[in-house]
């Protein structure tokens, strides 16, 4: 998603290459406040997956990967909904 960003304006020298920050991903103990909502069940949650998959369409951009993690919230939040109901 580099592509989207320099598109949106970003300088290509102050992006954070992803292999530096998937390293320091690696080092997280706890989930991510979203994931430990889903956990809990809650039935919406703030997207930013679905915000950079909606904004890469928008510019004629795609990723398999955000396409994955946005059926997989989908799935979790409609899940949700179901027991909440």
């Amino acid at each position: 998603m580099a592509t989207l960003c320099i598109t949106l304006g970003a300088a290509a020298h102050d992006l954070v290459p992803f292999d530096k920050y998937a390293q320091a991903a690696l080092s997280l103990v706890t989930p991510s406040s979203a994931a430990r909502a889903l956990e809990a069940g809650a039935p919406y949650i703030e997207r930013a997956d679905r915000l950079v998959q909606t904004i890469a369409a928008q510019q004629g951009m795609r990723s398999d990967v955000v396409d994955q993690t946005v059926g997989l919230v989908d799935g979790w939040l409609e899940a949700n909904r179901k027991k909440a109901a």
